[in-house]
């Protein structure tokens, strides 16, 4: 395996522990959204925070469909005794021949964790940031961080490394979010870097 290669993998895995450390895979519920004139979300329903409509309006892209997950925090090992109470999922994509998967390069994922305190969220975030500068030194020009991008705790990390693409991560009161759009073998998203931190402050302007 070459240098590059194996840099590469290192950098996809971090990447995804740390999309990891808020998200677990459980709940089977669709929701297809036709309204994009969003005012507030609701961390009961995981409803209101981001939809297809929404991404289609800042994209110019058409045909997204999204998915919204309500997470049962229960059911996922730690995360419960962490003080976390409520645990969104939404995903905003293409499908692939419309399959129920996201197609490489458009989609965008939002992740949300909801704290008992603002201490509690902060620490989940600083826990975060610092795998995510540790991969940045580890796999150098491949990926950049920039922090302060939403507010004082928030980062984004965008990866030039085809089919990875951007995160962003941040705190806002009591509540933990990640949100991320998947880059094509080309390194082409549905939501750049700058586009993601856009998506993430409208995410930010409709949190209870």
């Amino acid at each position: 395996m070459s240098y590059s290669q194996h840099r590469s993998q290192i950098l996809i895995s971090a990447l995804l522990l740390i999309v990891l450390a808020a998200v677990a895979c459980s709940g089977d519920s669709d929701s297809a959204s036709d309204d994009g004139n969003l005012l507030a979300g609701n961390y009961e329903t995981c409803e209101g925070f981001i939809n297809a409509q929404h991404v289609e309006d800042a994209t110019g892209a058409s045909g997204l469909i999204d998915r919204v997950r309500v997470l049962d925090v229960a059911s996922i090992a730690g995360l419960a005794e962490s003080g976390a109470t409520a645990n969104c999922l939404v995903e905003v994509f293409r499908t692939v021949d419309g399959a129920d998967q996201p197609a490489p390069g458009d989609s965008v994922s939002l992740s949300i964790v909801q704290f008992e305190t603002n201490e509690l969220a902060l620490s989940l975030y600083n826990s975060t940031l610092a795998a995510a500068i540790l991969t940045a030194e580890q796999v150098g020009d491949l990926a950049e961080i920039q922090q302060g991008v939403v507010d004082s705790e928030s980062y984004l990390m965008d990866v030039k490394a085809g089919g990875i693409g951007a995160i962003v991560v941040y705190v806002f009161g009591s509540t933990f979010l990640s949100m991320s759009s998947t880059a094509n073998d080309e390194s082409i998203a549905l939501l750049d870097g700058q586009a993601l931190v856009d998506a993430a402050r409208g995410v930010q302007s409709r949190l209870p």
